[in-house]
């Protein structure tokens, strides 16, 4: 499961996501803010990797920008080896709706859909093929295959963000892009849902990116990729919770100190 359907496919780029210079500024000339500043780096397919930096450090802003939410002001964005550049809007919904999955800290379910519908939804948006025996298969292998007619006021926080990222995989992104997804959940479901990312990516070699603040959370990555005041602030191979916390306390001391 969560592997390309219907036959092998077009073979996969080795680097999953690509930045080169990428710079995103917001507001006017007096009340301008820099939040990506020439920005450069490249994860491999197969890869988890967390995004983290204290608040203000462009965190966000690097996964709209990588994730076609947003367009980034000077910079190039290659996701599985196709340039995300110029175009309509339409044409760069189509291209997130082919190649990208999202997984929010809020669902974004429909409260008046089933669990399958709401799984099925974005192919349907897509005009793509509904196959709804994967659809189940997906929805079994993130342990929600008995509530498939369950509507999302009838299941746990940690179920919802389940079918999220059911949603997600049904399309069979080559990104799957995280922003807090454990941010609204308890410690039980949160481990869940990581573990339940961290199987995505082992044992069915998808590319997950992870915006998080939190130190255990990140440790479910293969590496952590540090922000501060919008640049690159260095990386952590095999992360610990307690070797992330400490960077993280040592980078919020430089922002503070204006460094």
């Amino acid at each position: 499961m969560f592997r390309r359907g219907g036959g092998p496919g077009p073979a996969r780029s080795a680097e999953a996501l690509r930045l080169v210079g990428v710079t995103k500024g917001y507001g006017g000339a007096e009340s301008a803010v820099t939040a990506l500043d020439d920005v450069s780096l490249s994860l491999p397919t197969g890869s988890f990797t967390a995004v983290m930096g204290p608040s203000g450090s462009g965190k966000s802003t690097l996964l709209q920008c990588a994730a076609g939410l947003d367009r980034p002001d000077r910079g190039l964005v290659v996701v599985d080896g196709a340039e995300l550049a110029g175009g309509s809007e339409a044409e760069l919904t189509k291209f997130r709706r082919n190649r990208i999955g999202f997984v929010f800290q809020q669902y974004n379910l429909l409260p008046t859909l089933t669990v399958l519908q709401n799984t099925t939804l974005p192919l349907r948006l897509a005009g793509r093929r509904v196959n709804r025996e994967r659809a189940r298969g997906v929805l079994a292998q993130v342990g929600l295959g008995d509530r498939l007619g369950h509507r999302p006021d009838q299941l746990s926080g940690g179920q919802r963000q389940r079918v999220a990222i059911a949603r997600a995989l049904v399309a069979e992104p080559s990104v799957l892009f995280a922003d807090e997804p454990t941010g609204a959940l308890d410690t039980r479901s949160a481990r869940e849902v990581l573990e339940l990312l961290r199987e995505v990516v082992t044992a069915h070699g998808r590319t997950v990116v992870m915006v998080t603040h939190d130190p255990v959370a990140a440790s479910y990555a293969d590496s952590v990729v540090f922000l501060a005041d919008g640049r690159l602030a260095g990386s952590m191979a095999a992360p610990t919770a307690d070797a992330v916390a400490e960077r993280l306390a040592h980078l919020g001391d430089v922002v503070a100190a204006g460094v």
